[in-house]
């Protein structure tokens, strides 16, 4: 079925969910495609980003194998039925045999590798984690340095599988000063079962599949746990909304630790029988990935991608030439706000469609999008997807509903379905999260069009959203508040051409001080106490005094306008220096800057600056 309005995804809803789901669990997903395509290629690896390197193909036959063999040794080295695994991995076969092998056996946990020892420990004991596959020092020294600093210091921790890369010398088991067995992966999978697995569990659609850590960045991570019926409900969904099928071809680019490449590199085109092909261990952060994008989806027929804005961006640089695209169907884009005119030269260089979409951790990846086959309003979010029940609300300060919104007011978006998440793993997070009647309360601001169609205009909540990946403010400000000379401390996202945004910070000094310290200072302060290198601030303002609201609240929607104008004025200031520029809380559009006595010259020049961030502008030339 072709989606093209509301309408149609009204029509399409008259058969029951659960009618239209590929298995009741992602290992009967994989069973199910393993048995009509055993010798289709499930997966493909290369290793580098040269075009002729022959890639490592993984067939369905070959994938459902590893899976029953990865379930066997988790098994086998203490992970009781029901129990957890967490993974540390780049994009690696052994991370598909470990995901889907886990989720077989019990719950998976894939962790955020960049992040430092510390959060990573902290992440790995409120999942309380039984066994861990993690990189060892032949495929990412740099992964294996952190987490041998901590495996001893995780409680409950019995077994580290090491994924040590292709050819690489098994080294034999031993274990660490705390009783923890570390063994090679490829020998402990290698002596177990691959036809089926070695205990009995019967998978329920409510059992829960999956532990996805948010924000992450201090030792009190949020992880929000997935279900079995979110995720095989999200992966059918998409199945039907993409039209995806055994002919598919997707770019797994993202790391499959998020969400996004989780579905969008896995578990979708697991679902469809087509498959997934990965460019080095790295993928979209490795340059010549980016360098080669080009002639390598040519040379593998690529249908879809998923990306976020920054890879977008990076490849408007990259030259398509005469490579052959016409296999593209689509890229999706999501994660965080893309610029309209970023937007607008994409679709002018590459034969795609670029369909933006909107999703969160918590509503198993993805709720809304521009229809493939439907009008597509650049800068809105699309409309809501099959069996994703979404409306914005007026919340009160508590977050308690007051109302439903009027059309085209913003609101708060809150989401309700099968794919909204039972709720954080620690129910103490859960307070406030939900409305009457199940409603998801989302972090971000939107208004609803006549036509279902939603536009982002900012948060309600405070993340920051730097390249796709959330920042909790919160471990900014923690940090900075142990500072000996700051009194109160607020961190926000500011504009930033290529990530989207990047966090800066507002402190307010305690009285007194005999020596006040520099921006420069507590920046430094800053980036040798936070946990992960992402969420140091880039910039440092002390204030006088910090805004709030009547009842004492910081009022964070100033301390964004003032960093909406400070980056602006500094990417105009030489084109521009007689240009004046305010920040405005537009009912419809958000925060929206307004530069005014622009010299006629500099015109186009400020324009082509200002365009490269989301931020909404307007213009007007000085007399």
């Amino acid at each position: 079925m072709e989606f093209r309005t509301l309408a149609d995804i009204e029509s399409f809803e008259q058969v029951p969910a659960e009618d239209r789901w590929r298995g009741k669990s992602t290992y009967e997903i994989i069973a199910r495609s393993a048995a009509k395509f055993p010798e289709r290629p499930a997966f493909k690896f290369q290793f580098t980003a040269d075009v002729n390197e022959r890639p490592l193909v993984v067939t369905y036959r070959t994938l459902l194998r590893r899976l029953h063999q990865t379930a066997n040794a988790l098994h086998a080295g203490g992970v009781a039925v029901g129990g957890v695994t967490s993974i540390l991995l780049p994009s690696l076969p052994e991370t598909h045999y470990a995901l889907w092998g886990a989720q077989a056996l019990g719950i998976v946990g894939p962790v955020n590798p960049m992040l430092e020892p510390e959060a990573i420990k902290d992440i790995l004991i409120h999942s309380d984690t039984t066994a861990l596959v993690v990189a060892g020092p032949k495929a990412d020294g740099a992964i294996w340095d952190k987490v041998s600093t901590i495996i001893d210091h995780v409680p409950g921790l019995k077994l580290v599988l090491q994924v040590n890369g292709q050819n690489a010398p098994n080294p034999a088991p031993t274990r660490t000063a705390g009783g923890v067995e570390i063994m090679d992966f490829d020998q402990a999978i290698a002596a177990q079962n691959d036809s089926k697995m070695n205990f009995i569990r019967d998978i329920q659609p409510g059992d829960i599949a999956g532990y996805f850590h948010t924000g992450g960045t201090t030792g009190r991570p949020k992880v929000a746990q997935h279900s079995q019926a979110n995720q095989v409900h999200l992966a059918s969904m998409m199945v039907d909304f993409l039209n995806l099928d055994e002919n598919t071809v997707a770019i797994g680019g993202l790391p499959l630790f998020h969400v996004n490449s989780f579905f969008n590199a896995g578990i979708n085109v697991l679902a469809c029988g087509g498959h997934a092909v990965f460019f080095t261990p790295d993928g979209f952060r490795s340059k010549s990935v980016i360098e080669n994008f080009w002639r390598l989806s040519e040379k593998y027929r690529a249908t879809y991608v998923a990306m976020v804005p920054t890879v977008v961006s990076a490849l408007l640089d990259v030259p398509i030439e005469d490579a052959d695209l016409s296999a593209f169907e689509f890229m999706i884009c999501g994660a965080a706000p893309i610029s309209p005119q970023v937007f607008a030269k994409f679709q002018d260089m590459a034969p795609i469609e670029v369909i933006e979409g909107y999703g969160m951790t918590e509503g198993t990846m993805f709720s809304a999008g521009n229809p493939l086959h439907g009008e597509k309003r650049v800068g809105s979010i699309g409309i809501r997807v099959p069996y994703q029940q979404m409306k914005t609300v007026i919340l009160d300060e508590n977050s308690h509903y007051v109302r439903d919104c009027e059309t085209n007011e913003i609101g708060t978006i809150v989401i309700k379905g099968p794919n909204v998440f039972p709720g954080y793993k620690d129910p103490k997070k859960n307070t406030d999260i939900f409305i009457q009647d199940g409603w998801l309360i989302s972090a971000d601001l939107a208004r609803e069009d006549a036509d279902g169609y939603f536009w982002m205009t900012g948060r309600s909540k405070d993340l920051i959203i730097r390249g796709g990946h959330n920042i909790d403010p919160q471990a900014i400000e923690d940090v900075l508040c142990q500072h000996p000379s700051i009194s109160l401390a607020a961190a926000v996202g500011q504009p930033d051409a290529y990530a989207g945004e990047l966090p800066c910070a507002f402190v307010t000094l305690n009285e007194g001080l005999d020596v006040l310290p520099s921006g420069d200072e507590i920046r430094a302060f800053a980036k040798a106490n936070i946990a992960e290198r992402a969420a140091s601030p880039v910039h440092i303002e002390i204030l006088d005094a910090m805004p709030v609201t009547a009842v004492g609240k910081i009022f964070k929607p100033d301390l964004r306008a003032r960093a909406i104008a400070r980056v602006f004025n500094e990417a105009i200031i030489d084109d521009a220096p007689s240009a004046v520029l305010t920040v405005d809380n537009n009912p419809s559009r958000g925060l929206v800057a307004r530069v005014s006595n622009i010299p006629v010259a500099a015109l186009e020049t400020v324009r082509a600056k200002l365009d490269t961030f989301t931020t909404p502008y307007d213009l007007t030339v000085g007399i």
